[in-house]
């Protein structure tokens, strides 16, 4: 008895380890873990010059990422509706769907399908450095100074024009004779028909339904104290509805220093039905 019971626990551990470590893996079976495997657990930290802090990307808010990378390799991604699989070839711009630890889930455009690849294998990180103001911008250039030797031309002097004569008056205009206009018959308007009246939703103020929204904490991401400026935006279809649409712009603290943010509300019914980045369409909580 005492037997078995030993010959199941070391089932079990060499099981779980088989399932959780992929190096343990390795050496139980030789089998060599995937890169995603191997990134799954991990993350990436840029280290940027200068005196800003390192940037975790896993860290970074939908807002902080770029909706499109470039992937270094093959990827190959499966769609769980139809059961489609297919493989995207190395060099294609495809949809950065999330972070999931040191992975990027991608999708190709047009399409519901999804696959994982190592951050490190896509252009993810260029993109980030290339936003972060540690890269600085290029220095303008002053123009030559002349007093110190860069180069100056003589001042040239030049005629005073002549003045210009002054206009002659215009002749007076000659009065007409009076045109006597016979009296008309008035004649009968009829009634106007009052305008239809207007929709329900058009009357609806969208940045006192936005402002209300945020007063009843709809979303954490910021409050009433952080919107710099609202906007009403023109109506908009989103996922084959038709919502009212405004925009609230708010200041908030990110890894880039102090940021303007846009967050944009869609509407219905006099009411916030959600809030949503404007760029990824991606639902804020």
């Amino acid at each position: 008895m005492k037997l078995l019971t030993n010959l199941i626990g070391m089932a079990a551990a060499g099981t779980l380890g088989y399932m959780t470590e992929p190096k343990l893996r390795l050496e139980l079976t030789g089998v060599k873990p995937s890169a995603t495997e191997v990134a799954k657990n991990g993350n990436v930290i840029i280290n940027m010059p200068g005196e800003n802090p390192n940037i975790d990307v896993s860290k970074l808010t939908p807002a902080e990422l770029p909706l499109k990378i470039v992937v270094n390799s093959d990827v190959k991604v499966a769609d769980a509706a139809s059961g489609l699989n297919m493989t995207i070839s190395a060099g294609s711009t495809v949809n950065l769907v999330r972070i999931e630890g040191g992975n990027a889930l991608v999708s190709p455009a047009g399409s519901q399908a999804i696959g994982l690849i190592p951050i490190v294998e896509t252009n993810l990180v260029e993109q980030i450095a290339a936003r972060s103001p540690a890269t600085g911008s290029p220095t303008p250039v002053a123009p030559p100074d002349v007093a110190n030797g860069g180069d100056s031309q003589e001042p040239v002097a030049i005629p005073e024009a002549p003045p210009m004569p002054e206009p002659a008056p215009p002749a007076p205009a000659p009065i007409p004779a009076p045109v006597v206009t016979p009296e008309p018959t008035p004649a009968v308007t009829p009634e106007p028909t009052p305008p239809p009246a207007a929709p329900a939703d058009s009357q609806v103020d969208i940045v006192k339904v936005m402002q209300e929204s945020i007063r009843a904490a709809q979303i954490k991401e910021f409050t009433l104290e952080q919107v710099l400026d609202w906007k009403a935006e023109a109506d908009e279809a989103v996922d084959g509805e038709s919502y009212q649409t405004g925009l609230a712009s708010y200041k908030a603290e990110t890894i880039f220093g102090v940021k303007t943010i846009q967050a944009k509300a869609l509407i219905k019914g006099g009411k916030v039905q959600r809030w949503i980045w404007p760029k990824s369409g991606m639902e804020i909580k």
